[in-house]
């Protein structure tokens, strides 16, 4: 197996890309293998201030001046200069600060060379869900940036998974359930198996329902009998308010336990594990209400399937926006780029989206002093304050302190972040700040020499709770950009392992567990992820012919300490975002998590709310 410049040892991360000019202008942040993500040595000094308590701060040895700093260069970052720009001021003087070696937040981009192909993926933001439902401000931004989103729906093949056999299973791994088995399957809730094909990964071949597949499954006595008495609907009458109000103030698992018996840690697992990958939530971490709004097993007693989902869109309906179709070859990361290209005149020569998912963008121009906005990455914001009539932001890079001023700044970051930078704070919205958790996982992005033993399989996308990653899946098949799909066994193709450390069935609350899962995020070095992938693909897959040290070419693992938005996060009894995303006088909040959605939408939504803050204290 082949990896380049991993940044686990080798390689310092950003101090080697802030080495020099020379460094900066041969290394490219997308093509680095190894940990990525949160990569080592960008958040240490961050956690750092964070844990001690730390308040004091070096006199900045450089100072300057510009209309506005933005602390952030994911797309609510880059968002907010676009809009600041075009709003207020075309010519706009615009620092924007963050604290990895690559821009666009989690809307990263991975770059892979094997056998001599230029391979894309992304480390975090997936697809464009459903920008039907976008608002006018996000819908405006994608046509701005000449994002065609009906070109971009017809570049997904959705006859793909049909063509290659290949369609939706699970793995019982033999530490949780005694044997290694992968079934065709569908996943063990209330949804049809063609929700899987139409809004789970478009085009999977249809799966069997999930009950007709158990006689294969390798389960013991015991949990066959718990898990039939969730699919029957044999609900126990115990103490809890059944149906009222107790309910909703439970955990899933507190339901499966206590209304229907299930005591087996490997049948938990099973059953409230099957939305994690939209949510980064399960096992005791996941509300009775989002199992309920998921459709997960036992949230509606005596029903066993909901209704056939609708048929997949034909291409010549120009009006459909709806659904998961909307994706790049990186994933998000063509949004962060269109943005930054924008913003950073030579960074990259393109005129459309297309053409951004195929161009390689130049660096060293980020922070160009000939340009009005400079993206200065490898930069840890440690304090913002108000003073006088404008803002100063200290940072630190590189080991030194410097200083910016701006009559406006703009938090473009994490809420967590937020309550111990920005001074000044009210002691309530700082502990809302606090409450409003981002959710860890980690995507591995593993690159295959070839993929006979997957389409021998007949699963392309698998479903495995009780293993290390708990889900898999073939890259969407699309062709944009210059990019396509692996068109037959032999060429390479992207898969995707996702890891949700945070669920864990034991008592501590839903908090303790995200930053037990964070923690296990921030102690987890490359080689134990790079021996969890080779192990896990070789239990899957080995039977069909798969030889992980043969198979594999290359792999990224994006850690993200601080991942999805969860939407639950509550502060004294309301969302924790409504009073996090509060403006400190001239010092306004943006980024997904300030509207509790964990969606592009949200983000651009984010940053033109900051920016209109900006334009009704003007005047």
């Amino acid at each position: 197996m082949l990896r380049r410049d991993f940044l686990n040892g080798a390689l310092a991360g950003a101090g080697m890309y802030w080495a020099g000019t020379t460094a900066a202008q041969t290394l490219y942040p997308p093509a680095l293998t190894g940990l990525r993500g949160s990569h080592p040595g960008s958040m240490d000094l961050a956690h750092e201030r964070a844990w001690s308590g730390a308040t004091d701060l070096p006199s900045p040895e450089t100072q300057e001046q510009y209309d506005l700093v933005v602390v952030g260069a994911g797309i609510s970052g880059l968002a907010t200069a676009y809009y600041y720009q075009r709003e207020l001021r075309k010519d706009a003087r615009i620092l924007i600060l963050d604290n990895h070696d690559d821009f666009g937040g989690h809307a990263r981009r991975n770059e892979f060379s094997v056998q001599g192909r230029r391979i894309l993926s992304y480390g975090g933001t997936q697809s464009l869900d459903t920008p039907e439902n976008y608002s006018a401000v996000a819908k405006s931004l994608m046509r701005q940036l000449g994002v065609d989103l009906v070109a971009l729906r017809r570049a997904y093949d959705l006859d793909y998974f049909r063509r290659h056999r290949l369609g939706l299973g699970m793995f019982y791994d033999a530490k949780t359930f005694g044997r290694d088995v992968l079934l065709p399957s569908s996943l063990p809730t209330l949804n049809h198996p063609s929700f899987y094909a139409r809004h789970y990964v478009p085009g999977i071949g249809v799966p069997p329902a999930f009950a007709q597949t158990l006689a294969k499954a390798p389960l013991n006595p015991t949990q066959r009998a718990q898990l039939g008495a969730v699919l029957q609907g044999q609900r126990r009458k115990t103490r809890l308010d059944l149906g009222g109000d107790g309910e909703d103030a439970l955990r899933y698992v507190d339901v499966l336990r206590q209304a229907y018996g299930v005591q087996d840690s490997a049948v938990l697992t099973l059953l409230s594990m099957a939305m994690g990958d939209d949510s980064a939530l399960g096992a005791s971490t996941l509300s009775w209400d989002a199992a309920r709004d998921g459709g997960l097993l036992g949230t509606e007693p005596g029903r066993r399937v909901r209704a056939q989902a609708e048929d997949l869109p034909v291409n010549g309906d120009d009006e459909d926006l709806d659904g998961y179709f909307f994706h790049f070859p990186d994933g998000n990361a063509t949004v962060a780029r269109l943005l930054a290209q924008r913003l950073v005149p030579g960074l990259a020569r393109v005129a459309s989206a297309a053409q951004c998912v195929d161009a390689r963008f130049d660096y060293a121009q980020l922070d160009s002093e000939r340009n009005p906005v400079r993206i200065r990455l490898g930069s840890t914001a440690v304090q913002v304050s108000n003073q006088g009539q404008g803002t100063r932001v200290v940072y630190a890079r590189q080991g030194r302190y410097a200083a910016a001023q701006a009559p406006h700044t703009v938090m473009a970051g994490w809420s967590m972040a937020n309550a111990h930078i920005v001074q000044g704070l009210p002691e309530r919205q700082k502990a809302a700040m606090r409450a409003n958790l981002k959710l860890p996982f980690v995507y591995a992005q593993v690159v295959l020499r070839r993929w006979h033993a997957l389409q021998r399989s007949g699963i392309g996308v698998a479903y495995a709770p009780g293993a290390y990653f708990q889900y898999c899946q073939m890259d969407f098949p699309v062709s944009f950009g210059g990019q396509g799909p692996a068109q037959r066994p032999d060429e390479p193709a992207v898969l995707l392992m996702i890891r949700l450390p945070a669920p864990m069935l034991d008592a501590a609350s839903p908090e303790d567990q995200i930053r037990a899962g964070r923690a296990e995020v921030l102690g987890t070095d490359f080689a134990h992820y790079e021996a969890q992938v080779l192990r896990q693909l070789q239990a899957m897959y080995g039977a069909h012919g798969f030889d992980a040290q043969r198979d594999v070419a290359a792999l990224t693992v994006n850690r993200w300490g601080h991942g999805y938005t969860w939407d639950e996060a509550q502060f004294e009894g309301e969302p924790a975002h409504r009073l996090s995303a509060r403006a400190l006088g001239r010092i306004h909040m943006a980024g997904a998590d300030s509207t509790g959605r964990a969606y592009t939408d949200a983000a651009i939504d984010a940053a033109w709310r900051a920016v209109a803050e900006i334009r009704s204290a003007k005047g």
